[in-house]
């Protein structure tokens, strides 16, 4: 593959980049926490190295893949020398099209809990093939693959990796009932939100529900309030923030919509017993 410098070189119109890394790049390329701009699948196909996912590690070996949703971190350490990777990753935007999202939003959670999944050899050589024929078809001359078409590669990629995970719970595609699917759709209005919006009338008006019948749901399905749910996306991404970038606690708290230091000091406290500070100073 052609040496990127930086995620920041790729140009803002790339809906998808595919490549088998033969120089070492990813290693180099994520040798340093990255906040990821798109998704990105990761599959090592020699060697091994361990990759934090949103301040997670992960022992990432052949035949093993690693998903990065947007806006997550992820750093790879303590790779052996011959560590090689194919890859695949797809802009924000394309991951954010309605089509699509409807799609990954069954097999998120998942993924969330499970970033890197070991897959059989026989099914990592399918992805390992998958990977090259894309490869050569974005080489090809005239783009013999058009944008819309990258939609559906990505729903490919997300929908197999799902039956794995699937097979992995021993479990046959679930039908949603209506309780479900309400939890469905709010973990992804909270996903494409949680920056802005803390508060549960907003999330009950996007959901066309009230907020006592959105609530009262949340609770009986999942066993967490709707603002667990909204506190634990917004903690985990201060948290990786902290841990993983440069930026001032005040930065971090603007970042997230908290109207000042002090406030955002609060609410981080509430979640996890400590300052932002204590936080960024533990070792």
């Amino acid at each position: 593959m052609k040496r990127i410098n930086s995620l920041e070189s790729i140009p803002e119109n790339t809906d998808m980049l595919t490549g088998i890394d033969l120089i070492g790049n990813i290693k180099q390329l994520f040798k340093n926490p990255v906040q990821m701009p798109g998704c990105l699948f990761l599959l090592c196909i020699r060697g091994n190295c361990t990759i934090t996912i949103h301040l997670n590690k992960y022992k990432l070996e052949k035949n093993t893949i690693a998903i990065v949703f947007p806006h997550q971190f992820v750093q790879v350490t303590e790779e052996s020398e011959d560590c090689r990777f194919a890859f695949i990753g797809f802009s924000q935007k394309l991951i954010q099209s309605p089509p699509l999202f409807s799609r990954m939003i069954e097999y998120t959670p998942s993924i969330f809990e499970e970033p890197v999944i070991e897959l059989r050899t026989d099914v990592a050589e399918i992805f390992y093939e998958y990977f090259k024929l894309l490869i050569k078809a974005i080489r090809l001359p005239n783009t013999f693959i058009k944008d819309e078409q990258a939609h559906l590669i990505c729903s490919q990629l997300i929908m197999g990796l799902g039956n794995i995970y699937k097979q992995r719970e021993g479990n046959e595609r679930p039908r949603y009932n209506r309780n479900q699917e309400i939890v469905k759709q709010l973990i992804r209005i909270v996903i494409q939100n949680y920056k802005l919006e803390r508060n549960i009338s907003f999330y009950a008006e996007k959901m066309h529900l009230s907020p006592q019948h959105l609530s009262t749901t949340i609770k009986k399905t999942t066993g967490k309030t709707l603002t667990d749910i909204i506190s634990t996306f917004v903690i985990r991404d201060a948290q990786a923030k902290l841990r993983s970038t440069e930026l001032t606690i005040q930065e971090i708290a603007y970042s997230l919509n908290f109207p000042d230091i002090s406030f955002f000091g609060k609410y981080f406290k509430r979640y996890t017993g400590m300052s932002p500070k204590q936080y960024r100073n533990m070792e």
